[in-house]
C-alpha cells in the first residue's frame, strides 16, 4: 500500500505543483495516470486480498442411528502485510 501512496503523490505534484513546460510529454497528463494507479494499489491492497471459504460438513452425533445435522463454517482470510 506504501507503494499506492507514493505514486498518488508524485502524481499529485507533476499535475498540480510542477509548472515545466516540455515538448516531449505533458507532465500533467502522467501526474494524473499515476494518481489513477496509486489509487488502484491502494484500493487493492485494503480490498483485493480478502478471501472467504465456505466449509459445509455433515455430523452424526451420539452414533450412526442419529440423525445427521449439517454444519455450516465460514472462514475468512485475510493477508497481512
Amino acid at each position: 500500500m506504501g507503494v499506492g501512496v507514493l505514486l498518488a503523490v508524485v502524481g499529485a505534484i507533476l499535475t498540480f505543483a510542477v509548472r515545466a513546460n516540455t515538448s516531449v510529454i505533458s507532465l500533467p497528463t502522467v501526474g494524473i495516470i499515476l494518481m489513477v494507479a496509486g489509487g488502484l494499489l491502494i484500493w487493492h491492497g485494503r480490498n483485493g486480498t480478502q478471501r472467504k471459504r465456505v466449509i459445509t460438513r455433515e455430523e452424526r452425533p451420539g452414533g450412526a442411528t442419529t440423525p445427521t445435522s449439517t454444519v455450516r463454517q465460514t472462514i475468512e482470510e485475510r493477508d497481512i502485510d
